[in-house]
């Protein structure tokens, strides 16, 4: 008996039919074509899509599957994925999937074509859980939630083998992997609809194509340009951790014969004790300690180590390793959705990369073609805008005033005319702050002022700014009384509330009423640059553009278009992030900038022209530089980026 076999799962037997000829296969899709439903799955040899093969393709009815061998460039089937194409491609016939991305990639590099219309249980179940930890959405999982059935899923490790023949325990697994989808699908459709979930479903069922397209087309990434800048970055931290033992020396009894301490600044026991030798007292060596004493020199050199340390160990070799061998470029993992709906990125996390331009430069376009930069301009404030109908916010957008230099001036009630830098500064922290559920505290450390100062400016702007106060008040309330917040889209962030008389209690409501705030912004944040990215990916194809998209970072995008298309695909891609916030917000509307190069550029200038103020300049001149090959120079005030 087969190891497997041994403790077989609970599911009954399949009805299934395995199938490796072509004319078998040609008569079972006449009999799946008649069904406006169907079950898919695969099973490949690995993970990844460039250098993993599918093997099996499996396609549900109802109490029927059809296991269809597609090895065509062997001797065990002469079956293709082209065959399939009409029918996952219909528009018109719904495919139940787990997990949709994986297969949708795998099929696409293999076969030359996306699955369209899908349902994607796994999307569904982590909807339903968004925010909550412990809930999990793997196929094993819902099969023993919705049927009661537990599976051993063991045998899905034993199809790397591309050429093996394959066991009828194989195959009753991979039958039983789409028999089970359709009634999961009806079991998750009433709580779909008690909870008003059918559009947030609906945009991320497709949003997956997006989500395949940046993950299948990585970006190019200037391997000998990094390494130049690792050795400067290593250079600024030698430089900041000399200056560190020097002062620790200081401090010190015993150091070496040149004054230099002989403490170890990377082990954090060593560091403690010498820091709290030296007048501080810490609890720790923990960064978030450590910036609660910025200002203090030894402390801004220790930081400014430990960032230059974090850099070169997150962005150094170990970022160079992660390149595909077979496309030569950088392929980030999405997670399509956390607690808020926003993605996350990881293996590498391209979503984290610091925003000098310096650091981006080495993103890349392929030769004879340049990267679409292009980000919703304040997507969150114009949100809390539209959230609000705050009359202050909506005048400010329709006139096109500056929105931060008319709160400096309400906040610290001067004329606008007299409105610095500095002013306009505190009141963008503040904008921004609270979107993020900003508190006293916050922003007293934000701008070096005391808590007193900090709470009467909030209190002055939510004076002058009631709707965005009455907004954000129902928000908190609203994320206690009813345990969740709910986003533009119908997608709620749930949360984990003790009851009343908990001893924890107040510490979580406070946390709670902070995410309430924030979740209804980032939610719909997330809500409408997925919608925005579906209209992107959707044109490209249909203008027949040589162009694609490759990352996104938040309420920003970027496409990798040819050289000559260039102004065309920025203003799609550009409109498409208008049109993808306008399908939720019309009081507020969006504008969207398109910078085109030949590296990931920021969508503006940051040099500080005079005290407290920005450049912003949106122009760029690409020069030839002997060491790093091209630098950029702002063409309005002349700054290298």
């Amino acid at each position: 008996m087969n190891v497997f076999e041994q403790n077989i799962l609970r599911l009954p037997k399949p009805n299934y039919k395995y199938i490796t000829k072509i004319d078998d296969a040609r008569s079972a899709l006449n009999e799946i074509a008649r069904h406006n439903v169907l079950e898919i799955d695969s099973e490949t040899t690995g993970l990844d899509p460039y250098t993993s093969k599918i093997s099996l393709l499996q396609i549900g009815i109802p109490n029927k599957a059809f296991v269809f061998d597609v090895r065509c460039d062997t001797e065990h089937s002469d079956v293709g994925l082209d065959i399939f194409k009409p029918i996952l491609t219909d528009k018109n016939i719904l495919k139940i999937l787990q997990n949709a991305v994986f297969d949708m990639k795998v099929i696409k590099l293999q076969g030359g074509y996306y699955i369209e219309n899908i349902y994607d249980t796994m999307l569904v179940e982590q909807i339903f859980y968004l925010g909550l930890h412990g809930h999990k959405a793997d196929l094993a999982t819902l099969i023993l939630k919705y049927l009661g059935i537990t599976v051993d899923k063991e045998p899905r490790n034993t199809f790397a083998d591309y050429n093996q023949t394959f066991q009828p325990f194989q195959l009753e697994y991979a039958a039983n992997d789409v028999l089970v989808l359709d009634a999961i699908r009806n079991m998750q459709i009433p709580h779909i609809i008690k909870e008003g979930f059918e559009n947030v479903c609906r945009l991320e069922f497709e949003f997956t194509k997006p989500m395949c397209e940046m993950e299948l087309n990585g970006i190019c990434f200037d391997v000998d340009k990094q390494r130049i800048i690792l050795g400067d970055v290593e250079k600024e931290k030698d430089k900041h951790g000399n200056i560190v033992r020097k002062m620790l020396s200081e401090a010190e009894d015993q150091t070496t014969l040149f004054g230099v301490s002989l403490i170890n600044i990377d082990s954090n026991a060593q560091l403690l004790k010498a820091l709290n030798k030296s007048g501080f007292e810490l609890e720790s060596t923990d960064v978030k300690v450590l910036k609660k004493f910025s200002g203090m020199s030894i402390i801004d050199e220790l930081l400014a180590y430990r960032k230059a340390q974090k850099f070169i160990s997150t962005y150094g070799e170990k970022l160079i390793a992660k390149i595909n061998p077979i496309t030569g470029r950088l392929h980030t993992g999405f997670r399509q959705m956390v607690s808020t709906g926003r993605m996350s990125s990881s293996n590498p996390n391209l979503q984290n990369i610091p925003k000098k331009q310096i650091y981006r430069s080495c993103f890349v376009a392929k030769p004879g073609y340049v990267l679409v930069t292009s980000d919703m301009s304040g997507a969150e404030l114009r949100i809390m805008g539209n959230l609000s109908a705050d009359v202050v916010f909506v005048e400010c957008y329709a006139t096109g005033s500056d929105l931060h230099t008319r709160t400096a001036s309400e906040v610290f009630n001067i004329p606008i005319e007299k409105v610095l830098g500095k002013h306009r500064n505190s009141a963008k922290a503040i904008n921004f702050g609270l979107c993020y559920g900003l508190s006293k505290y916050g922003l007293a450390r934000n701008l070096k002022i005391s808590e007193k100062e900090a709470e009467q400016m909030i209190n002055t702007y939510f004076e002058r700014y009631s709707g965005i106060k009455r907004m954000l008040d129902d928000a908190a309330k609203n994320a206690i009384r009813k345990r969740y917040s709910t986003t533009v889209s119908g997608r709620k962030r749930f949360y984990n509330l003790p009851e009343y008389g908990h001893p924890d209690f107040k510490n979580a409501k406070r946390s709670v009423e902070r995410e309430g705030k924030n979740a209804v912004i980032q939610g719909a944040n997330a809500d409408t640059i997925k919608e925005s990215m579906i209209y992107v990916v959707d044109r490209l194809e249909e203008a027949k553009y040589d162009a694609k998209l490759l990352l996104t970072v938040h309420d920003e995008v970027v496409v990798e278009a040819r050289e000559d298309q260039r102004y065309e695909v920025a203003k799609l891609v550009s409109q498409s992030l208008v049109d993808g916030f306008a399908k939720y917000f019309s009081l507020i509307p969006m504008e969207a900038d398109a910078l085109c190069g030949p590296c990931w550029l920021k969508n503006e200038c940051e040099n500080e022209v005079s005290p407290g103020k920005k450049c912003t300049g949106k122009e760029m001149i690409f020069v030839e530089d002997k060491k790093y090959g091209t630098k950029l120079i702002c063409k309005k005030c002349g700054a290298e980026q």
